[in-house]
């Protein structure tokens, strides 16, 4: 038999290319006169689950992670104004804005109506179908604003006024709203003093959780007194009204409120 015919040189091949290590390197086969590549040795199948393994440890710490951003706010502290999960905290107060810079809107517009069919309001007073559809009566000179506060009816001199507020949080009674209110203002309005908050009896008409609280603070190098009615209407609306003045005007401040509240009647806010 004559001699097998030497190798021919063997082509290139990457030092590492895609499953060939050097010792898998191409092998001369005598039959066909070719180089082949040896096939590639099997998968560490032990290997591949620790790299499946790994892969899934690092989602799972980098879920963490993010859970953890949410959770504590992405400083590594709890927040501690934050609830439990799916949990709301509704603000117990009915807010006080005095003399709101807003658009007014005139006297004479749409907002004003004729009066009540059940009487008149007293000299010195209009009734009025707020743009929010409520029905009172105001002092005649008042005009009106509004912000995310509520409505206002405002005296001229900027000094007085009436404020008519919804409360939308669920499950807040009025006495709790008020009670909110009076808290808030010992941190918030200087020379804080609550004079009273009482459940409104003795008045025929009035709704049976209506709470009155009357309390005065320092403002603009005077005193301020304020007497504010938070009740459930017929409509179901949980409605806060204030009125709000110089102290020296007082018992004025529960005038006003009184003859709003005679002439009170809801709408769909």
């Amino acid at each position: 038999m004559p001699p097998a015919p030497p190798a021919p040189p063997a082509p290139f091949a990457p030092e590492h290319g895609p499953g060939h290590a050097p010792e898998h390197g191409p092998r001369y086969v005598p039959e066909t006169g070719d180089w082949q590549y040896a096939p590639p040795p099997p998968p560490n199948r032990s290997s591949g689950r620790t790299a499946v393994a790994a892969g899934v440890a690092v989602a799972v710490l980098a879920a963490g992670s993010v859970g953890g951003w949410l959770l504590w706010g992405g400083d590594g502290q709890e927040d501690p104004a934050a609830g439990a999960p799916g949990s709301v905290s509704a603000p117990a107060t009915v807010p006080e804005e005095e003399a709101p810079e807003t658009t007014a809107t005139p006297s004479g517009t749409p907002s004003s109506s004729g009066t009540p069919a059940d009487g008149t309001p007293p000299p010195g007073y209009r009734t009025v179908k707020d743009l929010k559809s409520f029905t009172l009566a105001i002092p005649e000179d008042w005009h009106r604003t509004e912000n995310d506060q509520g409505v206002f009816y405002n005296a001229p001199d900027g000094r007085s006024l009436l404020q008519v507020f919804v409360v939308t949080e669920s499950g807040l009674t009025p006495y709790e709203a008020l009670r909110g209110t009076s808290q808030d203002g010992r941190t918030t309005k200087p020379g804080y003093e609550e004079i009273s908050l009482e459940r409104v009896t003795g008045e025929p008409d009035a709704p049976a959780d209506a709470v009155e609280l009357v309390y005065a603070y320092d403002r603009d190098g005077g005193r301020r007194k304020v007497v504010d009615r938070a009740f459930t209407a017929a409509d179901g609306n949980h409605y806060a009204i204030l009125a709000a003045g110089p102290e020296e005007d007082w018992p004025k401040q529960r005038e006003v409120l009184r003859v709003a509240l005679e002439f009170f009647e809801p709408g769909p806010y």
